[in-house]
Parts: structure tokens; C-alpha cells; sequence
């Protein structure tokens, strides 16, 4: 097509906006990474230059950028409103889905934080990531994975939290942002409050995502390259201990099969799925 708009043809613009999209719907679902989709699509280090605001990059590539974020926004938005309706209507199935996306993934987060052997000093993290999860949910238990929607100063410091490290995790390549929402217990609330466009609880969000995302870019690399190990660990700390808040009950019915088959096809989703990652 020869159509153009600012020195794009219409096949450039509608590529972005799809990769765009596709990014959106892989940090929509736990387990599957934004950031791997940027590598894969090969404008990780595009990305990584606007959140580090390399102003030189963002000035040269501004329309890429602009197609993108609505390409993104579109991607978020639509498949938000589909994971609400699976919660809402298929409560226990789609929780059990997610749980065997937790445990499929521990080999691949394993095979990364013992690469080269394990140093005692290094599992740490991990030990204290895990203890963290299992104090949140003794404190609250059965809170965790309840959906808010109401804002109060306590929730609106634990959104901005769970924006933040959401934000900043989605940067590494294999690690995805929803899957550490779920791990933290803010998934349901931050979905639902997407697909029902709930500002109250879309904007301390918004503010840590911006937290995390600008001053995430330098420390995600500055980790990844000192504390490789460590980092690895204290995800598969936070990974394991969700297990803790994720946990619905179980009913022996049709209704509790269904859970068990979901169960099996998130784990074998998330395992086969990192084996080939």
C-alpha cells in the first residue's frame, strides 16, 4: 500500500497497532510475558529506551510509540472484559486454571535461579518472598483473592504496590506482570476494575505501573546483571507462596472435575510453555 501517515505505510501502522495489541493480551494473562513478546517481536530494546527515557529514542521513533500504546490499551481493555466474565460465571475453574499455571511454571523459574549452581546466600530472597505470602494470608486469609472496589488509604497504598512491582517485573523478558499480580493477590481487583473501568482503583494502579515502569528500566538491568539469582529467587518465592492466597476451596461435584481438567491444562500450558520459551 502506498498510503501513508507520518512516513508509515497503512501495512507499518496496522502491524504496530496488532503487535501492540498482542503485547496488551499477553500482560493481560498470568504466565504469558509482555516482555517476551517485545523480544520476540524485536522492540525490546525500543521499549526499554523509552522507559529510560532516552528522549533521542522516543523524538525519533514517537509515531512507533504512539501506535503502540494503542495497540496495547486496545489489547488490555478487550481481553479484561473476557477474563471478568470467566471469573464472574466460571469462578473456580478459571482460579484452578491459574493455580496450574503457578505450579507449571516453578520448573522454568527454577532451571533459571539454580543456572549455574546455587549459592545458599541467594535463596534468601527467595525464603523471604515466600514468608511475606504466607504472612499476607494469615493476616487476611480469604481476602487475598477477593475482588476491591471500593478505595481506602489501606488499599490505595496496596494498589499502588502491586502496580509498582507488577510494572517493574513485566520488564524482564519471561516474567509476566499479571502472573505477579496474581501472585500478590491484586489480579481480580485490577481485571475487574479495568473491564468495569473503575478509576477509584485504575489510578493508584496507574500510579504505580508509572512508578515501576520509569524507575524499573535501570534497576531490573542493574539486578539481572549483579543479582541475577537472587532476583530469580525471590519471584519463585512470591510464585510458590501465592498458592497460599490463590487456593478457592474445593467442591466435590461436576463443577469440581471441571477444576481439576483446568488445573491440568494451566500447568501443562505453563510448563510446556516454558520449555519451549
Amino acid at each position: 500500500m502506498c498510503n501513508k501517515f507520518g512516513g508509515k505505510t497503512a501495512v507499518d501502522i496496522l502491524k504496530t497497532i496488532a503487535i501492540g495489541i498482542i503485547i496488551g493480551v499477553s500482560n493481560v494473562i498470568p504466565g504469558v510475558s509482555g516482555g517476551t513478546m517485545a523480544v520476540i517481536f524485536n522492540i525490546y530494546d525500543k521499549l526499554i529506551g523509552a522507559l529510560r527515557l532516552d528522549f533521542k529514542m522516543i523524538k525519533k521513533h514517537f509515531r512507533f510509540y504512539v501506535l503502540l500504546a494503542a495497540g496495547i490499551g486496545i489489547g488490555i481493555i478487550l481481553f479484561s472484559k473476557a477474563i471478568n466474565f470467566l471469573l464472574q460465571n466460571f469462578t473456580f475453574p478459571t482460579i484452578y486454571f491459574f493455580m496450574g499455571i503457578v505450579i507449571g511454571s516453578i520448573p522454568m523459574l527454577w532451571s533459571r535461579a539454580s543456572a549455574g549452581g546455587i549459592a545458599l546466600k541467594n535463596t534468601a530472597t527467595g525464603f523471604a518472598m515466600l514468608a511475606l505470602m504466607a504472612v499476607m494470608f494469615f493476616i487476611s486469609p480469604g481476602e487475598s483473592s477477593a475482588v476491591v472496589s471500593q478505595l481506602t488509604p489501606s488499599v490505595f497504598a496496596y494498589m499502588v504496590f502491586a502496580g509498582a512491582i507488577a510494572s517493574f517485573t513485566m520488564i524482564i523478558p519471561g516474567i509476566s506482570g499479571s502472573f505477579i499480580l496474581l501472585a500478590i493477590g491484586a489480579y481480580m481487583s485490577v481485571i475487574t476494575a479495568v473491564s468495569e473501568f473503575n478509576l477509584a482503583i485504575l489510578l493508584p494502579v496507574a500510579i504505580g505501573a508509572a512508578i515501576g515502569l520509569l524507575g524499573g528500566a535501570k534497576l531490573v538491568k542493574f539486578l539481572m546483571e549483579r543479582y541475577t539469582q537472587a532476583t530469580y529467587m525471590g519471584i519463585l518465592g512470591l510464585v510458590i507462596g501465592s498458592l497460599f492466597t490463590l487456593y478457592p476451596g474445593f467442591t466435590a461435584d461436576i463443577w469440581g472435575i471441571i477444576s481439576i481438567l483446568s488445573f491440568a491444562a494451566g500447568a501443562a500450558t505453563a510448563y510446556f510453555g516454558g520449555k519451549s520459551a
